[in-house]
């Protein structure tokens, strides 16, 4: 008995300390967003939607799919989250209940979408995206309607990102240059830092705020409409700062040495702000704490490490068969795809944003070439060789092996 007794204790400590040790960190989790009372953190991380208590702890997965999820949002009511997703192509902009349910999609323009928040009414989204002059400068921002599909209104014909709208929804912050894509560039200064600028949507007039070399990136509104936080390079990495319209001064409010702030996101009651500092979220609350909190996130979920996306194609264009008959190569979905004719599985090789057109093989049978059409994001399109996989030859980015 009392060797029964020790083995069920010892199995009942080990598999506590399983369950305990089953909790992983969650860290790199991007495009963060607080509900409107600071109390709910909402992120992506592993291409989907996740929410937390905003003070850390065991984090919930809104979404579980095999395309990519991200930049959520939450309605002002706090009730509702906003997000873009790849999952029917283009990044496309859904809705879903901040608790978890089926997502609803909003936009369907096929160059695709960035989401930056709900309008203060809570039936509008801000967005972004790129429509003409592909070659230079072509991000505009747009309000679409929430709750049925609309014309967009484009807010002005000119160029901009990182954007948000003030409390009343009259003004419009938003960054030129220092592309969001090049906020990782460390102690940068000179003419492409990045600009913060005020757009009054009445008087239609523009404003120059931040205009220096070391730059500044990602404006939020405080609730007063008085000023904004921001993240500025003047102290050789990005630093949380703030800025009043009235004395126009800037004030940093983290001292971060080693790396920046980035991805920050502002409660609408102005009372908290999270952004991502090297591995982890962070938070901060004007007013009360002296330096950002650290948070420590985890998850306790079972999803697979690796997640397979499969697709039916129903139906082809542009077909073309090798020599001998024995593979063809076809356009589905925009993409191109090689098969034999045995009806093995199809093997799509490219996955782009623009449409693949006309493939054809080359006499050997060894490449096949495509005409891309490029979308609006894209620099360029042309015809282009995707050479096959061999085990003497070297292996290309566009390459298939049957």
């Amino acid at each position: 008995m009392i060797r029964a007794s020790f083995s069920w204790a010892s199995w009942m400590v080990l598999l506590s300390l399983s369950v305990a040790t089953a909790a992983e960190p969650i860290r790199l989790a991007s495009t963060p967003s607080l509900s409107p009372d600071g109390s709910q953190l909402g992120f992506s991380w592993n291409g989907d939607i996740w929410t937390v208590p905003s003070m850390g702890g065991k984090a919930r997965p809104l979404t579980l799919h095999p395309a990519k999820d991200r930049e959520p949002h939450f309605s002002p009511d706090g009730k509702e989250i906003a997000f873009v997703s790849d999952r029917e192509g283009s990044y496309q902009v859904y809705t879903m209940p901040a608790t978890g349910g089926q997502p609803q999609r909003v936009t369907t323009h096929s160059a695709g979408y960035t989401l930056h928040g709900y309008t203060p009414d809570g039936k509008q989204l801000l967005v972004a995206s790129q429509r003409d002059h592909m070659w230079r400068h072509a991000e505009r921002f747009f309000l679409v309607d929430r709750f049925q599909r609309g014309i967009e209104q484009l807010l002005f014909d000119d160029y901009g990102h990182s954007g948000t709208l003030s409390p009343d929804g009259k003004k419009l912050l938003f960054c030129r240059e220092g592309v969001s894509g090049q906020w990782w560039r460390k102690g940068y200064h000179g003419s492409q830092a990045g600009q913060i600028w005020v757009y009054d949507r009445e008087s239609k007039r523009f404003e120059w705020l931040i205009n220096d070399a070391f730059g500044g990136l990602w404006p939020m509104w405080k609730p007063d409409g008085k000023g904004f936080y921001f993240v500025s390079g003047k102290s050789g990495v990005y630093n949380l700062a703030e800025y009043q319209f009235e004395s126009r001064q800037v004030r940093e409010l983290t001292r971060f040495k080693d790396d920046s702030v980035v991805f920050p996101a502002i409660s609408r009651d102005g009372s908290t702000i999270v952004f991502r500092h090297l591995f982890d979220l962070y938070l901060y609350r004007p007013g009360k704490d002296d330096t950002p909190i650290k948070l420590d996130i985890v998850r306790e979920d079972d999803r697979p490490n690796e997640r397979i996306e499969r697709k039916v194609v129903t139906s082809a264009t542009a077909v073309d068969f090798t020599s001998d008959g024995l593979e063809i190569a076809f356009v589905a979905g925009g993409d191109l795809w090689v098969m034999d004719t045995e009806l093995r599985e199809p093997k799509r090789i490219t996955r782009t944003g623009g449409e693949e057109r006309s493939p054809l093989f080359t006499p050997d049978g060894q490449a096949c070439c495509s005409s891309l059409m490029p979308a609006v994001s894209q620099k360029s399109g042309g015809l282009r060789k995707l050479n096959r996989k061999n085990s003497g030859g070297k292996t290309t980015a566009l390459s298939w092996r049957n």
